[in-house]
């Protein structure tokens, strides 16, 4: 398996080599990439994947993005809202243009990757009675939202910007906030933290917590967070802590 995920690497690497690494985006977005991918691999065994599935959840996790960066090159953003849907996109790159078998000719593995794909960004995950399905799309979810608050530690300046009173309730009842709604910086950070009532699997919390705890003491203004932090800091603590007593 190991010589395998080595090829989709080096096909990858070779994929964005054709795009311009002196756009910091780019770089970017390969960094987030790699490390996505090591994320999914890592609880994909830590959730007793199979080892097929785990060498899929890893090539997932490496193909998640891949439209990111023609998006970039077109746009020169990562603006879902005013350019493309990253996730549509990636499904197009690698499914109508046929980019796909530059990675794998495992044909039965392409409605999985697809759907996975698909709905990586999505506010929720379309059910289907597929179980295989839907725990490769649960768990791309789950790496993704914890590599994106890794990228954005130091990067975010919220000194200046409120929290919109509709998004701070939404993340306060505990939902997910659907991205067209954000107006502020403060409004992207809340939304942020908001995605971890979206996390399915228990075992991925307590890196979860670590790289949110990080996440929030990085930022320039955290007082008006700080109530919302605490509330999320008590929830993922709750479920760790039913996930711990379990196990035991």
């Amino acid at each position: 398996m190991d010589e395998r995920i080595t090829k989709y690497i080096e096909a990858f690497s070779e994929y964005v080599s054709e795009y311009d690494f002196s756009n910091d985006k780019i770089k970017l977005k390969y960094d987030h990439t790699l490390r996505v991918m090591n994320l999914s691999k890592k609880y994909a065994i830590l959730l007793g994947f199979n080892e097929e599935d785990v060498e899929l959840a890893t090539l997932i996790g490496l193909l998640h993005d891949i439209g990111r960066f023609e998006q970039v090159k077109v746009y020169d953003s990562f603006d879902d809202l005013h350019t493309v849907d990253h996730a549509d996109y990636s499904v197009e790159q690698l499914f109508k243009k046929n980019e796909i078998k530059r990675f794998t000719d495992r044909e039965d593995w392409y409605p999985i990757l697809e759907f996975a794909i698909k709905n990586h960004n999505k506010l929720e995950v379309p059910f289907v009675d597929d179980e295989r399905m839907m725990m490769h799309a649960k768990l791309i979810r789950d790496t993704d939202k914890m590599d994106i608050m890794i990228a954005m530690i130091g990067r975010v300046n919220v000194s200046g910007s409120l929290i919109s009173p509709e998004v701070l309730e939404a993340t306060r009842k505990h939902e997910c906030v659907n991205r067209k709604y954000s107006k502020t910086i403060s409004d992207r950070v809340a939304i942020q933290y908001g995605f971890a009532f979206d996390i399915n699997y228990d075992v991925v919390l307590p890196e979860y917590k670590e790289k949110f705890i990080m996440f929030h003491e990085s930022l320039d203004d955290k007082e008006q967070f700080q109530k919302l932090y605490e509330d999320i800091i008590k929830y993922i603590n709750e479920r760790i802590d039913k996930y711990d007593g379990n196990r035991n």
